[in-house]
């Protein structure tokens, strides 16, 4: 990461994905092992926010967010669940943005 913001360091990062952390500010989780910390300095260190806000895995008695939705430009972003697909223990996570498109007047086709 540190490699590709040397190169790029104005870029937009947005990471999605089932990362199995567990953290006790994400949900107040029961536990926060050494990879979870990790993961949470991570973020911290580099100025992402975390925006699911709701379990996404409900597997066993405790609900988890352990799906992520990682962002550095959190106020674009809609983040929605709904019910799992299938035999599926974890919800849909869904991320809606705006996109813009500029109409160039530059002559060329």
């Amino acid at each position: 990461m540190e490699h590709i913001l040397s190169l790029y360091p104005f870029v937009e990062i947005s990471v999605h994905g089932d990362f199995n952390i567990h953290h006790q500010l994400w949900l107040s989780s029961p536990f926060t092992d050494h990879s979870d910390e990790l993961a949470f300095n991570f973020t911290i260190l580099h100025d992402i926010e975390q925006l699911v806000q709701h379990p996404t895995d409900r597997l066993g008695d405790t609900p988890n967010i352990i799906d992520l939705f990682l962002t550095s430009n959190p106020s674009v972003y809609a983040v929605a669940l709904s019910s799992p697909l299938g035999s599926s223990d974890h919800n849909l996570i869904s991320v809606s943005c705006p996109i813009y498109f500029s109409n160039s007047s530059s002559g060329s086709p």
